[in-house]
């Protein structure tokens, strides 16, 4: 162990110099507080300053024990960052001079304050050691990414990329995600005016081939325990067999569900079969691969109304109370599959209004170049007509109700965020479970089912989620804890 050396620095910055006797007080550090080294400085957190002290501690003069007489310990800590040595720091600024009243009737008071506070800094240095760390410190820097979608995968390569081991775990067979279950999708370059190709493709082929990360399908999270830096997580996969690993971050990229067609009746959803989803009119479109799109009878479209706002933006408190942002901007380009693989066919987006914001003004310029027909209005019922469907809606710009044939109906019903387990609705089966309420016993079972990384915290299984539903990544998982999660 490295013989003690103590060394006292006296700032003189900050109006400390204009109001105490900085060379009193080098004395009382080197007489009464028995400092091996008193220097003085003008601006200690000034970068000279700050290299001084540092050759003090690298230098000839091998100082362990620094005591700065300047602001408060919880100003500059940047600057005064000195990890290897023990330090103290004398408030000379805020707890004396900022505290006792101006003036000559004062300055017995002050000086003998800043002599004191001197004083307990040196006592308080020559009892400390040089920290030796957390002997529980994690520093596993293998990353955690949850989701093998476009998000989790563009995670997995740029930690990759910085340098970092991944694990990249995906509960499906194959990456992908949403994105790869896409025909096409909204341009994200100039010129903006037609679908683009998804280029999941390449990322998937990437994270594949990447040396850094390590891919497991088909497996889930089944435990999450320990903290930043040391997360020991246990993966369960489809055949039953599990593995453990040990990483210092996780990133959660646990993607969306769409809202359910079925609650939605009153237009068609779950009850006609030619009522579809933006996902199942994707799944048509990819089917169809640009020829002609077709329903699932066969027959060819010649005719599709969307429905925006299926479900969404909902006063009513029975539906999505939010936009889900993408919804406009996707049933646009649907529209342009449908004109761009039959020009003689009719596509109408039935909009209250439209969310195309910055660049996509020009996705939705094109579409109308190219005949989609937009109609501000409100759907009020989807009923069968014939072979096809008949909409009633009441057309916002006549003030009048007005119908629309169409061979097939597309709902825009937009994402539920999948966040894992509501901790309200967790903590109160949790509660009613602990008094013998079987009820909540089978609720509490039932919720532990979507859990996305079944956390070993007295929480819950989840992080908290804000609002809608949205995953809290700011959430601190212990009280006494400074820093945040690890999890993102």
């Amino acid at each position: 162990m490295a013989e003690t050396k103590t060394a006292a620095y006296i700032c003189t910055g900050c109006g400390i110099g204009d109001t105490l006797d900085a060379a009193r007080l080098a004395k009382v550090a080197k007489r009464e507080g028995k400092m091996a080294l008193v220097r003085e400085h003008a601006f200690l957190c000034s970068d000279e300053g700050v290299a001084a002290i540092r050759a003090d501690l690298e230098g000839e003069e091998a100082v362990t024990h620094v005591m700065l007489a300047a602001c408060s310990r919880r100003m500059k800590t940047e600057a005064f960052h000195f990890p290897g040595a023990a330090m103290a720091r004398a408030n000379l600024r805020e707890g004396v001079l900022w505290m006792v009243a101006e003036g000559e009737a004062h300055d017995e008071v002050r000086r003998e304050m800043a002599d004191d506070y001197v004083r307990m800094a040196c006592a308080e240095l020559k009892r400390l050691k040089v920290p030796a760390g957390n002997p529980d410190r994690g520093d596993a820097r293998r990353i955690l990414v949850v989701g093998g979608g476009v998000s989790g995968l563009t995670a997995a390569l740029e930690a990759a990329e910085a340098g970092y081991d991944v694990l990249l775990v995906e509960r499906e067979s194959e990456l992908g995600g949403w994105a790869a279950r896409l025909w096409k999708r909204m341009p994200s370059r100039e010129p903006y005016g037609e679908p683009a190709e998804t280029g999941i493709g390449q990322l998937i082929e990437r994270a594949n081939a990447h040396p850094r990360i390590e891919v497991m399908l088909g497996a889930q999270v089944a435990q999450t325990r320990g903290a930043p830096g040391r997360f020991q997580v246990r993966i369960a996969r489809a055949d039953g067999s599990t593995a453990e690993a040990l990483c210092g971050a996780i990133v959660q990229a646990s993607g969306f569900t769409s809202y359910d067609i079925a609650r939605l009746p009153e237009l068609g959803g779950g009850i006609h079969a030619h009522v579809v989803d933006q996902a199942g009119f994707e799944a048509l479109a990819r089917q169809a691969n640009g020829a002609p799109i077709r329903r699932a009878d066969g027959r060819p479209l010649k005719s599709v109304v969307f429905v925006q706002c299926a479900g969404q933006r909902d006063t009513t408190g029975k539906h999505l109370p939010y936009c889900s942002g993408h919804c406009c901007g996707t049933s646009i380009k649907q529209a342009m599959y449908l004109r761009d693989a039959d020009p003689e066919a009719s596509a109408m987006v039935l909009y209250t209004d439209l969310r195309t914001p910055g660049m996509g003004e020009d996705f939705y310029r094109s579409a109308q170049a190219k005949g989609v027909t937009f109609t501000k209005g409100v759907a009020q019922a989807v009923e069968a007509a014939g072979e096809g469907l008949r909409v009633r809606l009441r057309d916002l710009i006549l003030d009048e109700d007005a119908l629309a044939e169409a061979d097939l109906v597309v709902l825009a019903t937009g994402q539920v965020a999948n966040a894992g387990v509501d901790l309200d609705a967790w903590e109160a089966a949790v509660s009613a479970a602990e008094k013998g309420d079987a009820a909540a016993v089978a609720k509490k079972d039932e919720l532990a089912k979507v859990s996305v990384l079944n956390l070993a915290y007295r929480q819950g299984p989840d992080l908290p989620q804000l609002k809608y539903g949205f995953a809290d990544s700011h959430f601190i998982c212990f009280p006494y804890e400074t820093r945040r999660t690890g999890i993102y």
